[in-house]
Parts: structure tokens; sequence; C-alpha cells
């Protein structure tokens, strides 16, 4: 997937993101909201820099994955867009009005259909999180450089790990652009005294949307003896089970690289046969992780390749610590069974790490060691 990273100058106007979201939110049909969002002319530079060569390549992004994402930050916040369309066409019919007031010189429009928060207020974390994870395809591969580059944007950018911001469009993201104070407090109690900016910026934007919503719910209810905890479950479940299958990816991929053979190794879900390198894009169910690292040539090839002795343990021995626990009780929350508390608090002590190691922290230091 082809990404691209604009800078926008809050100069132009305070609330650049927000009247692109509120073009978004006024649209009659939700299901088919969109939203143009002007790139403005230097007044530096009298070149061309966004030609027709840059949209012919993004044209042709978007008609093989659907969609390219725009990276948008002015440095403080940082945004991704799910972007269908680059165009010279004047489509300020589709953009917020300041646009036509202020009479500014676009010289491209993206078309987005969803917006969603990376990073709110943050500097540090949009510089060492999310901006050392991207490099430059055009600057000889090196890592975004903040100071004392020669960049042009829109700069196009590449991710060492790659996230797909919009991979479950169920529900568009632009709505969650306006956070309550619930989920801001806790988003902040789980930054700075749960996980700290390492570990939940390395997670995935839903998998912290997840387990956002669960502490909140959890919260509100914990006092509720009668109250039904299969929800809040559900949603640490899913958080835990995303951030495994992006960990056993990220193990599959290393092992194929050094035994490639393993890519042919078939597994079942549901009665319909994959292969390991069907992982890359499709994801299994809980119990096929469980069959793949009692596979006896994944297992060779773990004990052959993996040289760092904690991340070779952990894929041994510790990840089925994990596994059992999350199969058990998510299998009873999805089929109705009314959760208690106690199951709820069993539930978010090993996904959260709650008075001991959790299983999000170690799945993130364990998928770092492969870098």
């Amino acid at each position: 997937m082809t990404n691209f990273l604009v800078l926008y100058n809050p100069y132009y106007q305070q609330d650049v993101i927000v009247s692109h979201v509120k073009v978004l939110l006024s649209a009659p049909d939700q299901s088919d909201a969109k939203v143009a969002f002007g790139k403005i002319r230097s007044k530096l530079r009298d070149d061309e820099s966004f030609s027709s060569s840059n949209i012919k390549k993004i044209t042709s992004s978007i008609e093989k994955d659907g969609y390219m994402q725009l990276f948008l930050t002015d440095y403080a916040d940082m945004y991704v867009a799910k972007v269908i369309e680059v165009t010279n066409s004047d489509s300020r019919a589709l953009a917020p009005s300041y646009y036509t007031d202020k009479d500014l010189d676009v010289e491209a429009w993206f078309i987005m259909t969803d917006i969603r928060q990376v990073v709110d207020n943050d500097f540090g974390t949009i510089r060492d999180k999310i901006l050392s994870n991207l490099t430059t395809p055009s600057f000889e591969n090196h890592h975004y450089a903040i100071y004392g580059n020669g960049y042009q944007f829109p700069l196009e950018v590449c991710m060492d790990d790659p996230i797909d911001y919009f991979q479950e469009p169920k529900f568009p993201y632009y709505t969650d652009i306006f956070k309550s104070f619930e989920h801001i407090e806790a988003k902040r109690h789980l930054v700075h005294y749960r996980f700290g900016k390492e570990i939940f910026y390395a997670l995935h934007p839903n998998s912290q949307e997840s387990i956002i919503s669960a502490e909140i719910e959890f919260a509100q209810n914990k006092h509720d003896t009668l109250y039904d905890f299969s929800s809040v479950i559900i949603k640490y479940s899913k958080a835990a089970e995303y951030e495994l299958y992006l960990f056993i990816r990220t193990t599959m991929i290393y092992l194929m690289q050094k035994v490639p053979a393993i890519a042919e190794i078939e597994y079942q879900v549901q009665g319909h046969t994959y292969q390991i390198k069907d992982l890359q894009t499709t994801k299994p169910n809980i119990g096929t992780y469980k069959f793949l690292l009692g596979n006896e040539e994944i297992r060779n090839a773990i004990s052959a390749h993996i040289q760092n002795s904690q991340l070779r343990n952990f894929l041994q021995h510790g990840l089925r610590f994990y596994i059992h626990p999350l199969q058990d009780i998510r299998n009873e929350s999805a089929h109705g069974t009314s959760t208690a508390i106690k199951e709820c608090e069993t539930m978010r002590s090993t996904v959260m790490g709650i008075g001991s190691s959790g299983m999000l922290c170690d799945l993130i230091v364990n998928k770092k060691r492969f870098m």
C-alpha cells in the first residue's frame, strides 16, 4: 500500500482536521461520505511539487488496494486519512468552505472517506514513535528527518512495521475524533500508568481503541454485582487476538525467510485449507496458533533460527500460557454466557498485566526482538 505524508499549516485554518471531519459528518448518507483535502501550493517555490506522475502513481495504488493512506500532521497532532482519489480537478464542492473563503491556491486534492487520529497533542510521541517508523523512498530510504530535510510534500513514505489503519471498515473512524472526557482520561492513564508510550503506541490503533473502551466500561460497572461483563471481555480479547495475530504473522514471515518450505505448511479453519503464507493477509482463529506452534517443522525452525533466547523461550513455552485462557474465556463470552466480574478480572489481568506481566506487553516486547 502506498502512503504519503503532508504537513498541514494551522496558519491557513486553526481547525484544519475538525473542519474536514464536520464535512464528513454532514453527509446525508454516511455510507457515502466524502471530503476533499487540499494540498496548498507553497509560496516559497515556483516548481510544481506534485506532478502528474505523482498522481498517476497514487491512482495506480488506489486501483490495486482500494485506497491509499495519507498521514497528516502539524507535528503536534498526527492523523491518517483513507484516500480513494487524488486529482488536480477543482474539488472545493467537497471541501470545507475556508478554501474558497480564503482563496487558497490548491495544487492537488485528496478525496477522503475516513480520517482517524493517531496521536493527540504530543510532539515527542509523533517524533519518536510514528515518524521514526517512516522511511523515505525518494531519499535513499532513510528514516524521516524532522530537521534539515529537503522534502517536498506530499512525501511518499513507507513503514518499517506496516499498519493498515482502515482494515476493519465496519464503522467510520472520523466519528471518534470528537473524544469524550472519559475516553481521553482512560487513554492518558493507559499511556502513562499502565503501558508507557513505547508499548501503547506500538499497539495497532484498533487494539488501542478496544482496550480504552473496555477500561471505561469496566470502571463504570465494576461495583455492579449483576452486570454482565461479556462485552468487556470481548473488547479485551479483541485487542489480545489481533496483537497475537500480528506477532504470529511476524514470526512466520521471519521463519519463512530462513526456511522457505514453511510457507507451504497447511492448516484448516472452519473447513477451509490455508497455507502459512496466507497468514500475511488472512487472520485465523485462536486455535490455529496452537496447531502452528506445535507443528514439528515450525518447532525445529524456531530452535534452529531464533537466536534470542528470550524470544525463543516465549515462542516455545510462554505464548501457550496466554492462548489457553484467552480461548476459553473468549468462547464463553462470545456464545452468550453471562460473565461475572471474576472472569472479567481474570481476562483483564491476563491481557493488561494487572499485578503481573501481561499478554499485550509481552507480545510487543517479543515482536520488537525480531527487528
